[in-house]
């Protein structure tokens, strides 16, 4: 199925709707001085781009339901990562995959393919956890991407 611009902002507004995700969100720094939500929803749409592209010249068949739901809640730990007082877990990079498939289980109906998008966007950080379909593939490298941006932006 093949999305457009309009339909990928439905998809935010209706995931919106059943939890406030960027009030939740929003409170937290992600990287430089982006939030959470924003980088989740830059993700979100990074890989939207980058699914078009490949659907596009490969041919490939993306379940876009799924690669933005997965995209959007790749990040949702609800703590804050650089506040060594926080209860953050020790070792962030590695843990807050888990921990953001656990929440986004907790407030959503996500499915299997979205918890392993979740849980496989770190690779290959998390080296055990590699990103097996085109969706967790896509996302995993909207995720770099975005957060390269984000980082070198603030320099």
């Amino acid at each position: 199925m093949l999305i457009n611009k309009r339909t990928f902002v439905i998809y935010i507004k209706e995931i919106k709707k059943h939890v406030n995700i960027q009030k939740l969100l929003s409170c937290y720094i992600q990287h430089g001085t982006t939030n959470t939500y924003v980088h989740s929803r830059n993700v979100a749409y990074m890989s939207y781009y980058i699914a078009k592209f490949f659907e596009k010249k490969l041919g490939l068949i993306i379940d876009y339901d799924v690669l933005i739901v997965g995209a959007l809640f790749h990040d949702f730990f609800l703590y804050d990562w650089h506040d060594s007082c926080s209860n953050r877990p020790r070792l962030h990079g590695f843990r807050h995959p888990h921990i953001a498939s656990i929440n986004a289980e907790k407030y959503f109906d996500i499915s299997i393919q979205e918890k392993l998008i979740i849980e496989t966007h770190m690779w290959p950080l998390t080296i055990t956890k590699f990103p097996k379909t085109p969706e967790a593939k896509i996302v995993c490298l909207a995720d770099k991407l975005c957060s390269t941006h984000e980082i070198l932006r603030k320099r």
